[in-house]
């Protein structure tokens, strides 16, 4: 196997970690993807690089010698990319996609004029397709949310950062008996019909509505429909069809009310997919920096 950048990025997530678990939580990979991708790069070496016990992993002496020599080559490839690639014409322009909400409005806002790259924004149906377009470059950055436990892997040369948990809250009729309540116990709507967005290959909002609602000891009934646009499901709830679910930090309609559960049974995570070989990539503290003001400033948070 050729090693890649990706390969010493692993290893020096696994040494700075301590632990597979750790490192492959903060790469945002399962932990059997992590082992597997780990005995392949020993077996490149044709030796151990780390030495496994029960309190974690450390390095051997062979792998002190080549995470040295990694740290040094990420490094050195991560300074040539803050380099901005410039074309004959000037710099390289730029496209952002996302979901309609806070963090990419104050992206259309502020990141043009932070940069010297033109940037066009696009905005995306659901969070596979988003995060799709980032993995394949057609886009080189977007602003996700998905669900707490029931995202999607990003392809390989796309880092993801969490930007933040949001609790999610239910819709339901402004005159519904619960609604004057400030928080609602997920077990007390067992009985009601739930209104789901249509499948989303990058966040399974029905599994994660079913696990939630196992745990509160209930089976979710659901609506055949399958609706996207949040202001076709508030009138659909406000006409008594069903109740929905959306991020704490959605405006609220005539004819409903958002209501927190108690335990905050699901969380929304906002993110940001960026390439590794995007223009942008030198720009990601700016990004970050943008996204993590606009979801401080404008999303509801968990706690």
């Amino acid at each position: 196997m050729d090693l890649e950048l990706r390969h010493l990025r692993i290893l020096l997530a696994i040494a700075e970690a301590g632990s597979l678990t750790r490192a492959a939580a903060a790469l945002m990979l399962s932990q059997p993807a992590m082992t597997t991708q780990l005995r392949r790069i020993e077996a490149s070496f044709g030796r151990p690089l780390f030495e496994r016990s029960a309190r974690g992993v450390v390095p051997t002496r062979a792998g002190e010698l080549v995470i040295s020599h990694a740290r040094s080559a990420v490094t050195s490839a991560d300074r040539i990319r803050s380099y901005r690639l410039r074309s004959a014409d000037g710099p390289e322009p730029v496209t952002v996609g996302g979901s309609s909400g806070p963090i990419l409005s104050h992206l259309t806002l502020h990141l043009p004029a932070a940069l010297s790259n033109p940037v066009s924004f696009v905005q995306f149906a659901s969070t596979g397709e988003a995060m799709d377009q980032v993995g394949n470059r057609s886009i080189d950055a977007a602003c996700l949310v998905d669900l707490d436990g029931f995202g999607t892997t990003p392809a390989d040369g796309v880092a993801v950062d969490v930007i933040g948990l949001e609790p999610v809250v239910v819709i339901l009729p402004a005159g519904h008996p619960l609604a004057g309540e400030g928080r609602i116990d997920l077990a007390d709507l067992a009985d009601e019909t739930w209104l789901l967005p249509p499948n989303d290959p990058g966040c399974d909002d029905y599994g994660a509505l079913v696990d939630a609602c196992a745990a509160a000891g209930f089976v979710p009934r659901l609506s055949p429909h399958r609706i996207g646009d949040l202001s076709i499901l508030c009138d659909l709830v406000a006409q008594g069809v069903g109740l929905t679910l959306a991020q704490g930090s959605a405006r609220a309609r005539e004819g409903v009310a958002m209501r927190r559960l108690t335990g905050d049974p699901l969380l929304g995570r906002h993110l940001l997919a960026l390439h590794r070989e995007s223009p942008l990539f030198g720009a990601r503290p700016l990004l970050l920096g943008l996204v993590r003001d606009a979801f401080e400033a404008r999303c509801v948070t968990s706690g």
